[in-house]
């Protein structure tokens, strides 16, 4: 019997080859016999009831945003396919323009689990969890979207949502529960909002605003200072720059204060910018798939007897916080353990996406060949299958070959791309295992941050099939954005590190009788203060400096958590950390793969978001700092922005701080469609790698 040849990526037989190795991406032949891309599928109806494929596993179990029907004697175990894997609802632009609407509102939730069924009040967009997922396919794509705040609609915490400015104190408490906005994380963009003056005059706004009343802003762009009182709207224009990078990104509130509670809650959504037809796509459009994986903590409707309390479960221990830490939940695209159909040797592309809110989302990712779907965890989890990383935080590797890798360390609000071939049939688990203390640094460690830990994220059902392997490529194809050459040198290297301090005090109110702050720089956030001063179109080098708490009389001494830092806007290198950081020396051998050299910038990916080191504190004498260096450039727009702990927990109640670009950028709904003069000489005087390219689209 002769073989088939799927319907999918290249004929070619591509393998791996050396890290060190910076050539021409491998072309990869464009998929002509495909049934249908994602266009395809949206036109045939994303809101029609069912669709039936002639082969169930000519596709992934779903057709955007309906699930694809499955029977349950199609899979063997405990759990398999209990509950089909499917994506959130899709959201296409229509040629360069997205428009559509979000309403923050309830969702009054039920889901069943294993049997039971739990229900809640949840704060989300559109009625759903999780939000629907944004795809854009041209470079200079405009997002337009009306923000409207319905959470009102949601019960009162008690009498303590001093909002705005009563919960900037010291220790900060979270606040402004019915207040929320919008931050479209990853995407570089104007972090500004347009606003007519007293003369009539639109002018751009950079700085905290609130709206109380309707029009008060004419649109804002990725403004994060923007707060939208209960009953009010705002209309999001966010313009990206034609170089902009395809990659997976997504949006969430950003209110400060009550960030956590609305994204632990549901208020999130996924932003896919797609790479142009032709090699750069590598799988078919269908197995393009996006996994969200939400920390979720699900908020039990009041009663007369049993009422919502001061402040949401979610912030625990913490200033403010109920005093008992939460029990959350990770979902996958708001669904509890889904099972994903595949076809062995079929090469899917998987974007993950970490919206956990709460040191338990520090997690290591690892899929796993399994005798069978049950919901136990192993202790410890073994080592996993490889899956290729080609993706960190929506930046490709271009022109590098995809990491094999065996698991990968994902920080909150971080994302990781992954291409997946599954060459032996049967049941796989994708779980979340604990994370290394010590982050980036030593990704193999077992001393593990203590508020992490395991779950069963999803199973995978491979099935048997007659078709050839697809090949994996040799080189992640595209075309690389100058704005991402590697930072040879900077331009100034800022000589006070940014400190992430976890302070402990004595609480008045115990238990507990100690408690925790979390601030930046020996300041809770202030949205007043301008933070940190940059000079726009030039490359710095910061350190980020992570310290430990000094507690006294207590055993075990404290730890500091693994702080994710995240800074919007412009992406950064960590210096020492390479493509390869995560592969293993066996399999460096096994692919035939060299190790790169750790000193070279020119293998240094970029990041949007890392997990900043912890430490265990000593017994006696001083506690230690850990430490990151970090380069990035600031290009093209001015304004003002944060940068922060993305346990959104932490950044909630104080670890926040406004970063100031000074200088003459673009501002927001201006369109940019190449470098301007003074960004495309900074690229280039800070630019030194053998593949780098000019500044010149």
């Amino acid at each position: 019997m002769k073989r088939k040849k799927r319907s999918g990526s290249s004929d070619k037989d591509l393998k791996l080859t050396p890290n060190t190795e910076q050539e021409t991406p491998t072309d990869i032949d464009s998929d002509s016999k495909r049934k249908f891309g994602r266009r395809g599928f949206l036109k045939i109806g994303a809101g029609a009831a069912a669709i039936t494929l002639a082969d169930p596993l000519d596709s992934i179990a779903q057709v955007r945003g309906n699930v694809h029907a499955s029977t349950r004697a199609a899979f063997q175990g405990d759990e398999c396919g209990d509950q089909p894997f499917h994506e959130p609802k899709p959201v296409p632009a229509y040629g360069k323009v997205l428009t559509t609407t979000l309403t923050a509102q309830k969702l009054e939730w039920s889901y069943t689990c294993a049997g039971t069924t739990a229900t809640g009040w949840q704060p989300v967009f559109n009625g759903a969890l999780p939000g629907p997922t944004l795809y854009l396919d041209q470079p200079g794509s405009t997002i337009r979207i009306t923000l409207n705040n319905h959470l009102n609609e949601m019960p009162v915490f008690g009498t303590n949502d001093n909002c705005p400015g009563g919960h900037h104190g010291d220790p900060t408490q979270p606040a402004c529960f019915q207040h929320t906005n919008l931050h479209f994380h990853g995407l570089q963009v104007s972090p500004c909002s347009l606003i007519k003056n007293a003369q009539g005059q639109i002018v751009r706004h950079c700085g905290p605003i609130s709206i109380t009343a309707p029009n008060q802003l004419v649109s804002s762009s990725d403004d994060v200072l923007v707060d939208i009182y209960p009953k009010q709207s705002n209309y999001y224009e966010v313009v990206l720059p034609d170089m902009h990078a395809p990659g997976t990104n997504w949006y969430h509130s950003h209110l400060h204060g009550a960030s956590a509670y609305q994204v632990s809650g549901g208020m999130a959504g996924g932003i896919i910018i797609r790479e142009p037809p032709g090699p750069a796509r590598i799988v078919r459009d269908d197995l393009d798939m996006v996994f969200l994986l939400q920390e979720i903590l699900v908020n039990p409707p009041p009663t007369p007897t049993n009422p919502w309390p001061s402040f949401p479960p979610i912030y625990g221990t913490l200033p403010g916080g109920g005093g008992t830490p939460p029990a959350t939940t990770f979902f996958v695209n708001g669904l509890c353990r889904p099972t994903l159909k595949a076809r062995k040797g079929q090469l899917m592309r998987w974007r993950f996406i970490n919206s956990g809110v709460t040191p338990g989302a520090l997690m290591t990712l690892k899929l796993v060949k399994t005798d069978q779907c049950t919901p136990t965890v192993p202790n410890p989890i073994p080592k996993g299958e490889i899956m290729y990383l080609m993706a960190i935080d929506g930046l490709s590797f271009y022109g590098i070959n995809p990491q094999p890798v065996r698991y990968h360390l994902m920080g909150l609000g971080s994302r990781a791309d992954f291409l997946i071939r599954l060459d032996t049939p049967g049941h796989y688990t994708l779980y979340k295992d604990k994370y290394p203390l010590e982050s980036v640094t030593d990704p193999d460690s077992t001393n593990f941050t203590n508020a992490s830990g395991q779950q069963v994220l999803a199973y995978i059902d491979v099935q048997d099939s007659m078709d050839i392997p697809d090949p994996i490529p040799t080189r992640i194809p595209g075309n690389k954005p100058a704005y991402l050459n590697p930072i040879w040198k900077a331009d100034k290297v800022r000589l006070e590190p940014i400190r992430f301090q976890n302070l402990r005090f004595n609480s008045p109110n115990p238990p507990p009788p100690v408690r925790s702050k979390f601030q930046i720089d020996g300041a809770p956030y202030d949205p007043n203060n301008p933070g940190v001063q940059v000079a726009l179109n030039t490359a710095e080098e910061w350190t980020l400096n992570n310290e430990v708490p000094i507690v006294q009389g207590v055993d075990p001494p404290p730890q500091s958590n693994t702080h994710p830092f995240h800074v919007h806007l412009n992406p950064f290198q960590i210096l020492g950390v390479s493509f390869d950081f995560e592969v293993s020396d066996e399999d460096l051998q096994r692919f035939n793969l060299r190790r790169m050299n750790p000193a070279d910038p020119c293998t240094w990916p970029f990041w949007d978001t890392v997990g900043l080191p912890g430490a265990n504190a000593p017994a006696s004498g001083p506690p230690p700092t850990t430490q990151l260096k970090i380069r990035s450039r600031f290009l093209i727009y001015d304004g003002e922005y944060v940068t922060h702990c993305h346990i959104l927990v932490h950044e909630d109640v104080g670890m926040m701080i406004n970063v100031k670009l000074n200088g003459a950028g673009v501002g927001p709904s201006t369109p940019v469609h190449t470098y301007p003069p003074a960004a495309a000489d900074c690229i280039r005087r800070t630019s030194r790698c053998p593949g780098d390219v000019p500044p010149t689209r």
